[in-house]
């Protein structure tokens, strides 16, 4: 079982951990690689686990300029991926650039207003000329901007969060969304035997669809279902919102919570206060998976939450998450390591990768959003299994996860890699029978 080395106290032997784990990520970032020690992208040959070239000399070139889009307002604040998309940039920007020419990243936030975000779209395409978007992570960007996309030929990798970033042909996350993720909490809390469910999530743009699987997961296991919550956000009280699901439970039921990360923590921690932590049994999908919750949690929550972690441990030791540690530290060290921040570390390696590899008569729109759909087999530590693109009507490349629970203000795994229910609601089945035809995602 894996426990998170990098935030023990000061003087521990996991300092020594986490020191000799940083300078590892140092040497694999800062220095250039001769052979493959991580993972790469199919055919490249190339490791994930360095900035790029890994050359520690600034790119000074003609710029290529990428962009994204991301919710940022009261109560959901996606800003996280994007963050460490940048710093992943700034890193690739220190070490060599794009074979010479630095990254030049424009991000966009919203705040699911009418207009604003197909505007912002249209911007980046038409006017900044942005060869990809890469790292959005919005409320509504999917839904509004699908159809435009597949107009234009761009082929979007983001962290999605409506479901339409995972049902539309030119949009592909680097994570499952609430939607899949939800699924994931539920099925840990139906493994450990709960007598009935209770769902409660964010009152914001697709937030309903967000849970909808929690009801149809609960029918076909025969488990009383107790209502599907939609809580206003920001949460002003928490104190309620916890009486009132821990009640609608009843015990020894099981409540799964979906809102971002600060939000449902408030919950949690009232739910403390209350002494109701050991009513029910406790789920949150992924943005659960966060340092700044298992530091604000006390020992009542030891083993009492599971969390569905769509990427893995964000102190595992992988070659490629010890990067995205380093990175985080030296160039974004205001953003706590959670599951934000590894979606964004990897769209930015993803499209890195992508970029290094591509003649420069290729570098265009056309060029690179053609190589981005040939992605098949891009492989690392801090998933389950290869990420893709390819060349379906729906996309879900991770749709296998972890279950990790807070232990004395750590994440440690409680179960490995498991397959997210597939529904008759959702084309999952239909996803997973394309990956084996085509040859993705490992299969």
């Amino acid at each position: 079982m894996k426990t998170n080395r990098v935030w023990k106290r000061p003087g521990s032997a996991f300092q020594l951990l986490a020191l000799t784990a940083s300078l590892t990520a140092i040497v694999a970032a800062c220095g250039p690689t001769t052979s493959p020690r991580g993972a790469s992208t199919a055919g490249s040959g190339k490791p994930i686990s360095s900035c790029g070239l890994g050359t520690g000399q600034k790119a000074a070139g003609v710029p290529i300029t990428l962009g994204a889009i991301v919710t940022k307002q009261p109560g959901t604040d996606f800003t996280p991926t994007p963050g460490i998309a940048q710093a992943y940039f700034n890193c690739v920007n220190d070490n060599g650039g794009i074979n010479g020419r630095p990254i030049r990243y424009i991000v966009e936030q919203e705040q699911t207003q009418p207009g604003q975000v197909p505007a912002l779209a249209r911007k980046l395409i038409e006017q900044d000329r942005v060869l990809a978007l890469i790292g959005s992570m919005s409320l509504t960007d999917c839904p509004v901007n699908h159809r435009y996309y597949e107009q234009v030929n761009f082929n979007v990798i983001v962290a999605g969060v409506p479901f339409d970033c995972f049902s539309t042909p030119n949009i592909s996350g680097t994570n499952m969304g609430p939607y899949y993720s939800t699924l994931g909490a539920t099925q840990y809390l139906i493994r450990q035997g709960v007598k009935t469910l209770v769902a409660a999530g964010a009152n914001v743009p697709g937030g309903d669809h967000d849970i909808s699987g929690v009801q149809s997961l609960a029918r076909q296991s025969n488990i009383p279902f107790r209502g599907n919550n939609l809580v206003n956000v920001p949460i002003l009280d928490a104190t309620g919102i916890a009486r009132n699901l821990v009640q609608a439970a009843g015990d020894g039921g099981g409540v799964v919570i979906s809102f971002t990360t600060a939000e449902g923590l408030k919950i949690l921690e009232a739910a403390e206060q209350l002494g109701l932590v050991d009513r029910v049994k406790w789920a949150w999908d992924t943005p659960g998976n966060d340092t700044s919750v298992v530091q604000a949690l006390g020992p009542a929550w030891n083993g009492k939450l599971g969390v569905n972690a769509e990427l893995n441990l964000v102190d595992s030791t992988g070659p490629d998450n010890l990067l995205y540690q380093k990175i985080t530290a030296e160039y974004a060290p205001s953003i706590p390591l959670g599951s934000f921040g590894q979606m964004g570390f990897l769209a930015a390696a993803i499209i890195t990768h992508t970029l290094l590899h591509l003649p420069a008569s290729q570098l265009t729109q056309a060029g690179v959003n053609a190589a981005i759909q040939r992605i098949k087999d891009f492989k690392t530590d801090i998933l389950c299994r290869p990420w893709y693109f390819g060349n379906l009507p729906y996309h879900v490349p991770l749709n296998v996860d972890w279950t990790v629970v807070p232990q004395d203000h750590l994440f440690v795994q409680k179960e490995g890699c498991f397959d997210i229910a597939a529904l008759p609601i959702d084309p999952l089945a239909q996803i997973r029978q394309a990956e084996k035809q085509q040859g993705l995602n490992g299969t």
